[in-house]
């Protein structure tokens, strides 16, 4: 059977203090320190080693630590939090994260291949589509219809119908 293919392309944007919400809850999943600490700074990496560092200090301690989470490591904490949060992503496609000014973008990409339903298109092929653009004297009409108080507007024609139970019969002049 001849088959058709949709395309999916889907972003999200994740603000920095949502990545970092999921690479923390993430770390508590593996039995981590990191949601046990106080955060003490978040940094996002756009260098030669883009990522996220994070420099903690554990309960009971003096010392800062310093943690590096790679890009792979942050889509899997974003992939992991959209799964508890009930967010579907597509589990096949693929997956790229990168870091924009709101914080981090991942997107998934996928192709999904249907049967096709109805018979093929014409053998003269697919003709070019065109996008209609108003000129200006279509524009200014438009305009001016939107600018009609709506005392002043003509009544829209209403068409006589009746209905009935489970059906809708119209009625028509004779």
């Amino acid at each position: 059977m001849p088959k058709v293919q949709v395309q999916e392309l889907r972003r999200l944007l994740l603000p920095v203090e949502t990545a970092v919400d999921a690479v923390i809850e993430l770390d508590r999943e593996h039995g981590g320190m990191l949601a046990r600490s106080a955060l003490l700074e978040v940094q996002v990496d756009s260098g030669a080693e883009p990522g996220l560092v994070i420099v903690f200090q554990p309960p009971g301690s003096v010392e800062r630590v310093r943690r590096r989470f790679s890009l792979a490591a942050i889509a899997a904490a974003i992939i992991n939090y959209c799964w508890k949060a009930r967010i579907p992503l597509p589990r096949s496609g693929t997956k790229r994260i990168d870091i924009v000014p709101e914080g981090f973008a991942m997107t998934i990409e996928a192709t999904v291949e249907l049967l096709r339903r109805h018979g093929p298109l014409p053998s003269s092929g697919v003709t070019s589509v065109t996008t209609h653009t108003p000129d200006a004297a279509e524009a200014s009409v438009a305009a001016a219809a939107l600018s009609v108080p709506a005392a002043q507007a003509p009544e829209p024609a209403i068409a006589e119908a009746g209905v009935t139970e489970g059906a809708v019969a119209e009625t028509s002049e004779s």
